[in-house]
């Protein structure tokens, strides 16, 4: 079990994070042939679906986490524009991400690398809420932007279970699905102090968007950042002082339901992008980019999983 935090929030025992995982894994590992093709549907809260070819996962989606589209358009790294653009040319074929490739809106490597973010955030959220079962469904694997290589489903796995396991050591850790941050007097101050003061670039828009309605995983929809960074970033604002979890309201509407993200929509679909990025807001000086805070580092090992898996299946 985890050491009760003292701000009063919602996270979750080691017990539960190791079953939920591990729940996955044997759902996974028990499909027919081993190498199933279809959509594995993790029922709980807040759930979400696997989709598999030829036993790799493509792609996760859950409405706990942002998808490769809202990473995309949120960030501003793609205009709504040219997505939609890109999904009207490759909506008869699935061909969404290629289009986005034949386009120069995005590199084959940097494609597959959201892809396996989105994938990696989508199996997190799934597994740090709750897991009541998991029902598979066979079938040709169809998904509007799959990850082109696939994502080896046992290093996703993994990677799941050392996440959840890293969050749990953070002091103090954080529930990214209930826990509502707000901001405490040490963040006026800092915000007052402008560009002088000690946050700069993506703590400074977290901190920003951290108004006591919103959570972790409202936050990253709305910023258009993976789920597990700006959780992580989260929790090292609340120890700095600079945040708090703020007490629970009501309950949301429906037994077990989650609320619809604050500043933005659940999972997007390919013909259905989310709202525009908040403008740009100049600051004094550049921002200084913190080692390892997008969680970029987290996947980059999707490479040589992808390989593996490839020699794998062609052996």
């Amino acid at each position: 079990m985890t050491a009760p935090r003292a701000t009063g929030g919602a996270a979750l025992p080691a017990v539960v994070r190791t079953d939920a995982a591990g729940r996955l894994a044997t759902a996974l590992a028990a499909t027919p042939g081993g190498r199933p093709s279809g959509t594995l549907t993790v029922l709980g809260d807040p759930g979400g679906v696997f989709h598999l070819a030829s036993g790799v996962v493509t792609a996760v989606d859950s409405p706990g986490a942002p998808d490769v589209a809202t990473l995309l358009l949120r960030s501003g790294r793609v205009s709504t524009t040219d997505w939609e653009a890109a999904c009207r040319a490759g909506a008869a074929g699935e061909r969404t991400g290629a289009e986005l490739v034949a386009r120069d809106l995005l590199g084959a490597a940097e494609l597959q690398l959201m892809c396996t973010m989105a994938a990696l955030d989508g199996a997190f959220a799934v597994a740090a809420g709750r897991v009541d079962g998991c029902t598979l469904a066979g079938g040709p694997a169809r998904h509007h932007l799959p990850a082109p290589q696939g994502v080896d489903p046992e290093w996703l796995l993994h990677e799941t279970d050392r996440r959840l396991r890293a969050l749990a050591a953070l002091r103090p850790p954080l529930c990214p699905l209930r826990d509502r941050i707000g901001p405490t007097t040490g963040a006026r101050r800092e915000a007052a102090a402008g560009s002088a003061g000690r946050l700069t670039g993506e703590r400074r828009e977290i901190l920003r968007c951290a108004d006591g309605r919103r959570s972790a995983r409202d936050i990253a929809f709305r910023l258009g950042r993976g789920l597990y960074a700006v959780t992580v970033e989260l929790s090292r604002l609340l120890a700095e002082g600079l945040v708090e979890v703020v007490p629970h309201g009501p309950a949301p509407a429906g037994p077990g339901a989650l609320p619809a993200p604050v500043g933005g929509t659940g999972v997007t679909t390919a013909r259905r992008p989310p709202d525009p990025p908040p403008a740009y807001q100049p600051a004094g000086r550049l921002p200084v980019r913190r080692r390892g805070a997008s969680g970029i580092n987290d996947v980059l090992a999707w490479r040589s999983a992808a390989g593996r898996h490839r020699r794998a299946r062609d052996s």
